[in-house]
């Protein structure tokens, strides 16, 4: 064989050889993602594939949580609402029977209810026998009195994409906890406002928590259209505008509301950056305004927490936009704390004396990863799927951030100071 014969047999082997490693290579990355894909495909079609059918949930949305609430629940054929209610769950007493036409999303709005009761319900038909839907559910009235402790959980940024996230271990722990006065949101509760499967999904997994408490909802800018899919807003159509009357002929302030639970006022608000491309600037105006209107009025409470979704301090993320309004409101009207979402991490701020928390890993995947804290005003920093509990006294506000195991992450106490919250190091009553 001549030389030139011998580099044209090793050039057509080499070839040869190039190829047999590509395809390799090849397959064998094709066996090791074929069960990611499959895993995806598994949960996006038993996502979509869960049936309209929800079980009830009870909820404030510009509701007195003294003597009011809200029931919900779905059913696929068009049937009447019934509602069953008592003070004991073994002694209920048919107290609404309605929609005798049928309806398929069934809303009940109860007055004239007890502070500081436990209230035991039941929904579906009132046949003969009664046909109900799920189990006895419970919730709790606020109380009238403003020096009862009690204690809440948050959840931020559930929101699940093919289905897949911790959402459903944070609400079985979250549902384990024992005595809530109950469970909010800070918003992007589903990854698309107008998706039946996502909402569908979200709503089976919370029922470990909303079965036994009251819900305070939030809408995120991936649960809030303002466009063309506005009529198929799934946020809208499950909790509705809230109703509070300031500004109430401007739709979007009317998923912003307020309550008060003892001695500690609760601001809920949907306020997004001036420059959002999905909404009108000129509704910040009237957003301002009921925030500035609605602090001015909660000044002799002890506490005012304001809820957020969208971030106003995060690592690499400043909000110059709502860093400009929100902290000029936050610093006049002696704010407690502001807890947001938005950015998928945990963070806790301390600007001015007043203390940030975002806190946005209800359940969202993928979280945020590799992002090191930057600013000085960072107190507290972690990453992963987490919660946040708050115990709240006479004097004091005490957080504790927990994995879905219920490992520590963070823990900070704020004490009443002349009507301002004042962080203690620590933690700790």
């Amino acid at each position: 064989m001549s030389s030139k014969e011998s580099v044209e047999y090793l050039k057509e082997n080499l070839n040869i050889r190039a190829f047999l490693i590509f395809f390799r290579n090849f397959g064998l990355t094709l066996l090791l993602i074929t069960p990611i894909f499959a895993y995806v495909g598994i949960s996006s079609l038993r996502e979509i594939s869960l049936s309209n059918d929800k079980y009830p949930f009870t909820f404030w949305n510009g509701k007195d949580p003294k003597t009011e609430i809200v029931i919900v629940w779905e059913t696929v054929e068009n049937e009447s609402s019934a509602v069953w209610l008592g003070k004991s769950s073994d002694n209920l007493n048919l107290i609404y029977d309605g929609d005798a036409g049928g309806v398929q999303l069934h809303r009940v709005e109860l007055s004239g209810l007890e502070p500081g009761t436990q209230y035991y319900y039941r929904v579906g038909v009132a046949s003969t026998p009664p046909n109900y839907i799920g189990n006895i559910n419970s919730f709790k009235t606020a109380p009238n009195s403003e020096n009862t402790e009690f204690k809440f959980a948050l959840i931020g940024d559930s929101q699940q994409i093919f289905g897949i996230g911790a959402h459903e271990r944070i609400a079985q722990t979250v549902g384990a906890l024992e005595d809530l006065a109950f469970v909010g949101t800070l918003g992007d509760i589903a990854q698309e406002s107008d998706h039946q499967g996502n909402w569908n999904q979200y709503l089976m997994e919370a029922q470990a928590f909303m079965s036994g408490t009251a819900y305070a909802p939030l809408m995120g800018n991936h649960d809030g259209w303002y466009g063309e899919k506005y009529s198929e807003n799934k946020y809208k159509k499950y909790f509705g505008f809230a109703t509070d009357p300031i500004y109430a002929d401007d739709k979007h302030t009317l998923f912003n509301y307020t309550f008060s639970y003892s001695n500690t006022q609760f601001i809920i608000a949907e306020i997004a950056k001036g420059d959002d491309e999905k909404l009108d600037r000129s509704r910040n105006i009237n957003h301002d305004k009921w925030l500035n209107a609605t602090l001015a009025a909660s000044q002799d409470k002890t506490f005012r927490i304001l809820m957020l979704h969208r971030q106003v301090f995060a690592t690499d993320a400043f909000n110059t936009d709502l860093i400009n309004r929100i902290v000029p409101i936050a610093e006049k009207y002696k704010v407690s704390m502001v807890i947001y979402g938005h950015f998928h991490h945990y963070e806790r701020f301390l600007y001015d004396n007043v203390t940030y928390l975002l806190q946005a890993c209800g359940g969202v995947m993928p979280t945020d990863t590799g992002i090191n804290p930057t600013t000085p005003y960072t107190k507290a920093f972690s990453m992963g799927a987490f919660y946040t509990h708050f115990a709240i006294n006479t004097t004091h506000i005490v957080a504790r951030t927990l994995t879905p195991d219920n490992d520590l992450i963070d823990m900070f106490a704020l004490k009443n100071d002349n009507s301002r919250a004042v962080l203690v190091e620590g933690g700790g009553m």
